[in-house]
């Protein structure tokens, strides 16, 4: 729900973090806002501006603040993926984790969607025969990670 000034707070409102540094740039929080809103989730999402020597706390702090989860940006993807308590399939793959989930007993689980975002993307541009080309990724980070494991397990040639 959105008031004048943004969305409602109260105190059954559950919480949803981005973690990064910086976040400031971040479109995520309006747009994810306004979703929550436009759905009737008694969400609100919180950029949160983690430096590294404080993750482990901050990871903490979600827990300890009854966070529902979290999305993880630049330069935490990878270190957030070896501090999950579990990770699926695909970030297990690519060692990188952009979608934090927080469960009821306060395990962490982590998730990737960076490279299925890619791979839907080729495949709504060019269908199937997209993903067969030779694939060249440029980038280091968490994201790259897991668009070069997503288009490898496509069968395309990265």
């Amino acid at each position: 729900m959105t008031g004048t000034g943004g969305p409602v707070v109260r105190g059954t409102t559950r919480l949803v973090g981005l973690i990064g540094d910086p976040v400031s740039h971040s479109l995520s929080p309006p747009m994810q806002n306004a979703a929550f809103a436009a759905a009737g989730l008694d969400l609100v999402y919180v950029p949160l501006r983690v430096r590294a020597e404080r993750l482990d706390a901050a990871l903490a702090g979600l827990i300890a603040l009854g966070f529902v989860g979290a999305n993880v940006t630049i330069p935490h993807k990878e270190a957030v993926a070896e501090r999950c308590d579990a990770l699926s399939s695909v970030a297990e793959a690519c060692g990188s984790v952009n979608t934090l989930t927080v469960a009821g007993d306060g395990s962490l689980l982590g998730d990737s969607t960076d490279g299925a975002a890619v791979t839907d993307g080729l495949r709504a541009v060019g269908g199937e025969d997209a993903l067969a080309l030779d694939s060249l990724v440029v980038g280091a980070g968490g994201a790259a990670l897991a668009a070069a494991a997503a288009l490898a397990a496509a069968g395309a040639a990265v």
